[in-house]
């Protein structure tokens, strides 16, 4: 089972995900990740435009199904938009999507202004609050697009602790019976 969570950068997907993965006895990597990994260098920069997008997700496709061939559980962390040239938002195609054979959708949301210091504790100071709440926008409008026309169950957080995810997340899991969870 992939459990995608979503989320614009900075609303605390890695940060839930990789420790509830780990208590689960499950695998858990970002999109960011697996794309460096199969290109062997990533497409963007710190303020997270990206270039080269067919080519990213064509590589996350692949590696998320190598994956699957070791590990039935994943903790897919990645987003439904992407920052491209200029602030302009591209949503990944649904096909990608279908592709990746995701069985449920997590989107974790903040508030922006609270996102705007984690970016800028990052780093990264080429977000405003404006083009946040933009992004936020855009990612849970895809996010619900992508879901519905695939029927995969979304769930929406916002400001979880971790107990909390750590309890969708389980509840998910739980949807498919042959998944174990080794809590």
């Amino acid at each position: 089972m992939i459990i995608f969570v979503a989320g614009i950068h900075g609303v605390g997907k890695t940060y839930l995900a990789a420790p509830i993965a780990k208590q689960l006895g499950i695998r858990h990597a970002t999109a960011s990740q697996l794309i460096r990994e199969e290109r062997g260098g990533q497409s963007w920069g710190k303020d997270k435009q990206v270039s080269e997008v067919d080519d990213n997700q064509t590589a996350l496709i692949s590696a998320v199904s190598r994956l699957k061939e070791s590990d039935p559980s994943l903790l897919l962390d990645g987003h439904f938009v992407l920052r491209g040239e200029h602030g302009v938002h591209i949503p990944i195609a649904e096909k990608v999507f279908r592709c990746l054979r995701i069985d449920a959708v997590l989107l974790l949301e903040c508030d922006v202004e609270v996102i705007s210091v984690r970016l800028s504790e990052r780093g990264d100071h080429s977000w405003n609050v404006a083009d946040l709440a933009s992004f936020a926008i855009a990612e849970a409008a895809h996010a619900n697009r992508v879901a519905t026309m695939l029927g995969l169950p979304l769930q929406i957080m916002r400001t979880p602790n971790p107990a909390q995810f750590k309890e969708v997340v389980e509840a998910l899991l739980k949807r498919r019976p042959h998944i174990q969870i080794n809590a």
